[in-house]
């Protein structure tokens, strides 16, 4: 009864607005531009936004496996559990959004548009990232976030109001699974947060022989060793039209810790004074680490002659012995760079960033992703995702059929995480930006960026009490070269 109803409901307003209605032969501009995305079952609501003129919305969402969505109001929001009902039926099959806006008391009725539900679901409990304003000057309220993916939950993991002065950065679970992560502090009390089932230490991982403390940090698989670059990072500001800000590298150099005993993998190859190693990865085997690799210049003066080809070495997880080098993809040698490798956790694929120079694509327009087939070697541009502005930062959710990625398409200032899927073949799916209630009045007041982001298999457990304490004393495990 109550479904008849409904539908009476919706005929009427459709009835009572047709002689005041005019239908138009374009879509409807809804922000953020969710037409044709392809959406996992189960996804937080796909709120969206009409232009601001109009000061109602009416939407109608079908399925072509069956139920209905209605909502009116100043944008279209939806229910949390009528839209999982609706996706979960719909999985593999579209959604179809009628939509219709009221201005001056007269509506129009646009074209329908179409999501794809995905029968691929996306398990993983949420997305981590960092916060942090897109300034150059002084720190600004920044911290380490998770969010639910299945609803609009977001909660702190920690803030730079437990640790004043602290910059934190780079945080890292172990192939999306919370049980073992962690981050980095910079400044005068700055260490490596590591956390292991519940218990953390902080480790100083600078000693006699190495430039510094770890950085950009990979786990491997089996959760005994840790890659990371030492690489104290630096940055310039050009003149002219180009990017605002540079962010680069002054010296970098690569190490593997073992976790058994913090001790230290220095290996003279990936320690060098004449090129700069960073941005490492293990393969789920465990058995190869990928990183990128740049001859060294005088920087900042040629900080656009540093170009960063991908290579690999064979790994030992018994006893952690480095073997053969080979460079993978000389992008040097086309005047291009590449950064930040990322092998899929189903070992089929490797994503990274390739720009025309440098380590940072965050801050470069033509900064685009890149897919390789691990099978046949061959790669390409994945068009399907890539934008005119920065396409950086990026991660595979556990199952590697969903990915994530940073993006400043939608402003060109703020960096935004987008979301989308890949099947078997490599083909990718159109990507969309991470849900929101409300979401123009989100993005356009909320003065963060969200770097650095990454599936999470389950909520990161961590405890805040105390943090202040054991920062601030300085007592740190102590690592030490083998």
């Amino acid at each position: 009864m109550r479904k008849f109803i409904s539908l009476v409901a919706v005929a009427l307003l459709l009835y009572s607005c047709k002689g005041g209605t005019s239908l138009s032969d374009t879509l409807p501009e809804i922000y953020p531009d969710y037409i044709g995305v392809t959406v996992p079952a189960g996804i937080a609501p796909m709120d969206f936004n009409i232009p601001e003129e109009y000061d109602r919305v009416f939407v109608r969402v079908t399925g072509s496996n069956g139920g209905l969505l209605k909502t009116r109001g100043r944008w279209a929001s939806f229910p949390v559990r009528k839209w999982h009902a609706l996706t979960e039926q719909n999985a593999g099959g579209t959604l179809t959004f009628t939509v219709l806006g009221k201005k001056g008391g007269r509506w129009t009725q646009w074209q329908d548009f179409i999501m794809y539900v995905s029968s691929q679901p996306l398990d993983d409990y949420g997305v981590t990232y960092r916060k942090i304003a897109p300034g150059y000057t002084t720190y600004s309220r920044i911290g380490l976030y998770q969010r639910d993916l299945h609803s609009f939950h977001e909660e702190p993991i920690i803030e730079s109001t437990l640790t004043p002065g602290q910059c934190m950065n780079c945080h890292t679970a172990n192939a999306t699974d919370p049980r073992q992560f962690l981050f980095h502090l910079r400044g005068k009390h700055g260490a490596t947060m590591i956390q292991q089932d519940g218990r953390r230490e902080w480790v100083t991982t600078k000693t006699d022989s190495t430039l510094g403390n770890m950085a950009y940090c990979y786990w491997h698989p089996e959760g005994r060793w840790l890659a990371g670059s030492i690489n104290p990072v630096k940055q310039c500001f050009w003149a002219g039209d180009r990017q605002p800000i540079e962010v680069f590298d002054m010296v970098s150099d690569l190490v593997i810790m073992d976790m058994n005993d913090h001790s230290l993998i220095v290996d003279p190859r990936l320690n060098t004074k004449d090129f700069l190693e960073s941005s490492p990865s293990f393969t789920p085997d465990g058995k190869t680490l990928y990183y990128c690799k740049a001859k060294a210049y005088d920087v900042p003066r040629q900080v656009d002659s540093i170009r960063y080809d991908l290579m690999r070495v064979s790994f030992d997880p018994e006893t952690g012995t480095l073997g053969d080098i080979e460079t993978v993809i000389p992008a040097s040698l086309h005047g291009q760079s590449i950064s930040f490798p990322r092998p899929s956790y189903d070992g089929r694929w490797l994503m990274y960033n390739l720009a025309d120079f440098g380590v940072f694509p965050i801050d470069h327009k033509e900064a685009d992703l890149w897919l390789m087939d691990l099978k046949t070697r061959e790669t390409r541009p994945i068009d399907e995702v890539n934008s005119p502005l920065s396409e950086s930062f990026h991660n595979w959710s556990s199952d590697s059929r969903w990915f994530l990625f940073s993006s400043r398409r939608d402003d060109g200032l703020y960096v935004q995480t987008y979301i989308a899927s890949i099947d078997e073949e490599g083909h990718c799916t159109k990507p969309f930006v991470l849900p929101q209630r409300n979401p123009r009045k989100f993005y356009h007041s909320v003065m963060y960026s969200y770097n650095a982001p990454d599936f999470t298999k389950s909520k990161v457990r961590f405890k805040t009490h105390g943090v202040y304490r054991e920062v601030f004393s300085d007592r740190r495990v102590q690592a030490t070269v083998k």
